[in-house]
């Protein structure tokens, strides 16, 4: 490389005039960002050592490496990586970030790249409780339904729930302890007697419920059963399904129940009330898709309460006893 680069700059200073394109002094072309095949292939390699992730997952990874590759992005450059998530337009920038993120642990570089500014007034997915019920029952497996009905009844995330212990179980009480992560709050919830039910079939044989420990795979293991849910409905909108969704799901559905932005921050566990009110607007989008306010009241009295205030009462469904009245909500 070093004869090269001396051949390259005596070759330059026997030029005369300067070719056009040339300014100052001898340019250093950026080819040596670009990792080379056997460097593709150790990294691959060195995610299923240190991440022990799937063959579809580190091919999606390399994929990222080399879409920044060919966007002339210095790859042992975080600053100039970062800028480049954050004016892209690209849609998979997660696991572009994630990749690059392993690529510089990859390369020995201990930098933590930061997240990706998400673009201004964008809104989340949310299923309507429907979706959200066939999506449950489709799933056959007793695990993966508990996981998912968990996070539908605790909007807890995935890193929560495999993190979950015994410990934090109670089945006499029907509470589960939810132990935040990433800026979350710690709080127990009560528990449907379904989930009872569903928990009392997992085997206790280590200190977690669940012998899933990495949140990643939840989102494997649902894509087969959206895909079926999208092809046996017609609703193409049960591809738009993430793990995470459920969690999205449950707290737009509180402040859906209880209209209280205060109960519904702590039932999300938010540090900070900002994260809470874009759920806000969710609900109001719902509202505005109907004529009418819809509630359901899980409880007698619950349905008391909603008669004295003027809701009408129109069915027993499997949430609880739905009730309407001319949408108040602006």
């Amino acid at each position: 490389m070093r004869g090269a680069c001396e051949h390259h700059s005596d070759a330059c200073k026997t030029q005369d005039p300067v070719p056009q394109g040339y300014v100052g002094s001898n340019p250093t072309p950026r080819t040596c960002n670009e990792p080379t095949e056997v460097q593709t292939l150790e990294f691959g390699f060195w995610l299923l050592r240190n991440k022990k992730i799937k063959e579809t997952t580190i091919e999606r990874k390399l994929k990222a490496i080399k879409t920044l590759a060919k966007n002339n992005i210095d790859l042992n450059d975080p600053c100039e990586i970062t800028t480049f998530l954050n004016t892209t337009e690209l849609k998979a920038k997660g696991i572009i970030r994630d990749s690059a993120q392993d690529y510089l642990r990859f390369k020995g570089l201990n930098v933590v790249l930061p997240k990706y500014k998400k673009e201004f007034g964008t809104e989340m997915y949310v299923p309507n409780p429907s979706m959200v019920r066939q999506f449950l029952y489709r799933i056959r497996n007793v695990e993966l339904r508990t996981k998912v009905l968990m996070a539908v009844e605790t909007g807890a995330s995935a890193k929560e729930i495999c993190g979950l212990t015994w410990e934090n179980v109670n089945l006499v009480n029907r509470t589960i302890t939810i132990i935040g992560v990433k800026g979350h709050k710690s709080k127990p919830y009560e528990i449907s007697e379904e989930l009872l039910t569903l928990l009392m079939q997992i085997p206790r044989s280590e200190t977690k419920v669940f012998k899933t420990h990495r949140e990643r795979h939840l989102n494997d293991n649902i894509i087969d059963y959206r895909k079926r849910l999208a092809k046996e409905t017609g609703n193409t909108d049960f591809l738009k399904i993430h793990f995470h969704t459920f969690r999205h799901y449950a707290i737009s559905w509180k402040y859906f129940k209880c209209k209280d932005l205060v109960e519904t921050q702590r039932f999300a566990r938010h540090c900070n009330v900002n994260n809470t009110t874009k759920y806000i607007h969710i609900v109001k989008s719902w509202v505005k898709e109907n004529e009418f306010e819809t509630v359901y009241a899980e409880t007698k009295e619950d349905l008391t309460k909603y008669l004295s205030e003027g809701y009408t009462f129109i069915t027993k469904t499997e949430w609880g006893y739905a009730l309407t009245k001319p949408k108040s909500l602006t």
